[in-house]
């Protein structure tokens, strides 16, 4: 983990154990990481509204928060990272599904181990 990611979950933590202590009894204890004051997790409409927010205000371009999933497991396959590990990043159950979604981009990976392999046999 990042020494900023941890940081920053640690800073969260420490705010959901004051909160817990200002609202008692009201506050909606759950996993969530992030939520409101009261414990309440943000809704998704809440999270899609503030990344464009944050994208407009920034001068990205517009594109959808679902799609930075497919740009991770893009970057990560793009990195040398296989279908295995992207499945496992992802958190999907299958690899079937991974493989359904992401399987052409691995494309060029499995050409450079057949052209490694290549290259040995041959050698």
């Amino acid at each position: 983990m990042l020494p900023e990611i941890r940081k920053l979950l640690l800073d969260i933590k420490r705010q959901e154990k004051e909160n817990k202590r200002l609202f008692g009894k009201e506050y909606n204890q759950n996993d969530y990481i992030f939520k409101w004051d009261d414990g309440r997790p943000y809704s998704p409409d809440f999270v899609s509204y503030k990344f464009d927010w944050l994208l407009k205000h920034y001068g990205f371009p517009h594109i959808r928060f679902h799609e930075l999933r497919h740009s991770c497991a893009s970057v990560l396959i793009s990195m040398g990272f296989n279908l295995k590990d992207v499945q496992e990043w992802l958190g999907h159950s299958d690899i079937k599904m991974t493989g359904n979604i992401y399987g052409h981009l691995d494309i060029a990976r499995k050409q450079s181990v057949a052209d490694k392999l290549g290259s040995q046999i041959s050698a």
